[in-house]
């Protein structure tokens, strides 16, 4: 196999694994409830095990298995109505696990009790934004990050030029991340036009600074990845490597939308 033949076919499999699973996250989305609950704490969940996997230096050990309890109690608790609680108890876990180990295994405690929380807001942030901002709102933040990969994607490929940010992400340029943007606000635009009840300049306002946000987070997933020396979460999709590295920015961009939301000031 020559290399363009390769790249075709490393692309095909990308767009392939990309379609099945837009395909997957729409049809729960639609579908709501505890369908679409139980997918966004599942999405959780394996992004979770995808961090531990990714920064774990030490064998697996009682500061570990009692924040990899804790961060089961934050999913249980989004589910069923104790999230802030859980969240409160945690915290104050995750301060004494901090304050009694010391060395590696007091960073490790570090790294995994963030994304013990990281890795909580899939189910926490989803289900808030499709329940107070509705719908339309949730496909447009899933659109608007989607559109900005796919953008920042191709424009990054077709355009080059200055990096973005070379000591954390060497392949992400300037040009990929106003091609993302734009592509973002683009579809933004077509999704609040087959809505009726989105306004088309605030959500051209929003797509773009959910673009923004979204490219922040995938940029802070680079930075941990090349801290710990890794160069995908997990191998778990063909073509895109791991779910953390799928979610990466919609994290990010979930997280700012539902505290949006949570203020009352969509």
């Amino acid at each position: 196999m020559n290399v363009r033949s390769f790249k075709s076919s490393e692309l095909g499999l990308r767009i392939s694994s990309a379609i099945v699973m837009a395909a997957v996250t729409l049809a729960v989305s639609v579908l709501g409830g505890w369908v679409f609950a139980v997918f966004c704490a599942a999405i959780s969940l394996v992004v979770f095990y995808e961090w531990q996997k990714m920064v774990s230096v030490t064998p697996f050990d009682v500061p570990e298995a009692i924040l990899s309890v804790g961060f089961l109690v934050l999913v249980v608790g989004s589910l069923f109505g104790f999230f802030w609680w859980a969240l409160a108890a945690f915290l104050v876990v995750g301060l004494v696990l901090e304050l009694v180990t010391k060395g590696e295994e007091r960073s490790e405690v570090m790294w995994i009790g963030f994304g013990a929380l990281y890795c909580s807001i899939p189910v926490f942030a989803l289900p808030l934004v499709r329940e107070t901002g509705g719908i339309a709102l949730l496909m447009l933040l899933f659109f608007a990050v989607w559109g900005t990969d796919v953008g920042a994607y191709f424009a990054g490929r077709k355009f080059g030029g200055p990096k973005l940010l070379p000591s954390v992400s060497p392949k992400k340029t300037w040009s990929g991340a106003v091609g993302g943007a734009v592509t973002a606000v683009v579809i933004a635009y077509i999704v609040a036009r087959l809505s009726p009840s989105l306004a088309i300049w605030p959500a051209l306002i929003l797509a773009f600074v959910l673009s923004v946000i979204s490219q922040k987070g995938d940029l802070f997933e680079s930075w941990v990845k090349r801290i710990h020396n890794v160069k995908d979460s997990s191998n778990l999709i063909p073509g895109h490597g791991g779910v953390l590295d799928r979610v990466d920015g919609l994290v990010t961009a979930a997280l700012a939308l539902a505290l949006w939301l949570s203020l009352g000031t969509f």
